[in-house]
């Protein structure tokens, strides 16, 4: 059997201390999936750094629920699992919600709406933040702060008209106010609720805030910590439901098929059509080819129900024109990327690209970190 084909072949689950990866093995094997540990030092186990929980292919599905079991939530956070969802007050964020709450009702957990302002101690205009009057006067701090908790109230009432109108899913959602850099309390806000998934837009309320959205947008994505469904500034869908066809990046490695599995559960995939754009050195065109199958006959293997092909997509920094024709030709309703690290864009696209992408495309993106 070829061995790149063999189901029971090992792939690595994790990389974690010594003592964190010996107990994720004694968890798995109480579930019945075989595991073993690689890179670890032989004289002096405890000191061991990167340590790979590795595990046979076809137990990754049963292995990731195990992993899920295992994260841990500090006490004092009640709730967790929540949709985090920035909000500038504008229609745009809306958008956001609506695809937020829907992912939310789909997923069983609630929703918390957040909006950063700032003060006279931020020199630079953010997005999801308030820090001007309308007329453009600079405002002092408690100003500042009582016209964003007043926007917030005024919001909120707007959500809850649409939920009653049945234009937004009906699901508990909070509302939160805080001083801070957007992307920072972006992330503190999701590491503190467990998020599920982070929605937030790719353009601002005005022009002056659109080029700074997209930078807070790439800056919590290159955190690679939590999904991030980012909204382009005309979303083409109407809601999760509407999801039919995706483009899925993929580096051809064992990672890339956790990252799918993770996608698949976030998304719940049924029935979708699947593209995978490899994003390999060209040099490597056998090896590129054999990593191919491999992917394609775990996807078909795993999920049945869904449609996979393999695409060859000419991606320049100059010349977008066969990307942007096959999206809109083959009718893209998603763009999915697995960010093992930071600076996903550096990785997978030249900067001039990933503006492009992030800011100019009309098809949402959902990020994955691993």
């Amino acid at each position: 059997m070829d061995k790149n084909n063999d189901p029971n072949r090992l792939i690595t689950l994790a990389i974690h201390s010594y003592d964190f990866a010996v107990s994720l093995k004694n968890e798995l094997e109480k579930a019945g999936i075989e595991a073993v540990l690689h890179n670890v030092n032989l004289e002096l186990p405890v000191v061991s750094t990167g340590v790979r929980v590795r595990i046979h292919e076809k137990d990754l599905p049963a292995a990731l629920k195990v992993v899920e079991g295992t994260v841990k939530t500090p006490k004092r956070h009640a709730i967790k699992n929540r949709v985090v969802i920035p909000v500038d007050f504008s229609p745009y964020s809306l958008k956001a919600c609506k695809v937020g709450f829907a992912f939310a009702l789909k997923s069983g957990t609630s929703a918390i709406l957040l909006h950063a302002y700032m003060s006279d101690r931020y020199r630079f205009i953010m997005p999801f933040g308030s820090d001007r009057y309308d007329n453009g006067e600079r405002a002092d701090e408690e100003s500042v702060k009582t016209k964003a908790i007043e926007q917030m109230k005024l919001f909120r009432a707007k959500v809850e008209e649409e939920i009653s109108k049945g234009t937004l899913d009906n699901v508990m959602f909070q509302t939160k106010v805080v001083e801070g850099l957007p992307e920072e309390k972006i992330l503190e806000c999701a590491a503190e609720n467990d998020a599920k998934l982070i929605v937030m837009g790719t353009h601002g309320n005005n022009r002056r805030a659109i080029a700074s959205l997209g930078s807070v947008t790439a800056e919590v994505l290159d955190a690679g910590k939590f999904p991030i469904f980012t909204i382009p500034k005309n979303l083409s869908i109407d809601d999760l439901s509407s999801i039919h066809h995706v483009l899925f990046f993929s580096s051809l490695n064992q990672r890339d098929i956790l990252s799918f599995e993770r996608f698949a559960r976030l998304m719940q995939v049924k029935g979708m059509k699947v593209s995978i754009l490899p994003v390999v050195d060209r040099k490597n065109k056998a090896l590129a080819k054999r990593a191919s199958r491999q992917f394609l006959q775990y996807c078909d293997e795993h999920y049945p129900e869904n449609e996979f092909t393999l695409e060859n997509i000419s991606i320049e920094v100059d010349n977008l024109t066969e990307f942007e024709n096959f999206m809109a030709n083959n009718k893209v309703d998603l763009i999915a990327i697995p960010n093992k690290k930071q600076s996903i864009f550096s990785r997978l696209f030249n900067p001039s690209i990933a503006h492009r992408v992030l800011l100019q495309s009309e098809v949402p993106m959902l990020v994955v970190p691993l």
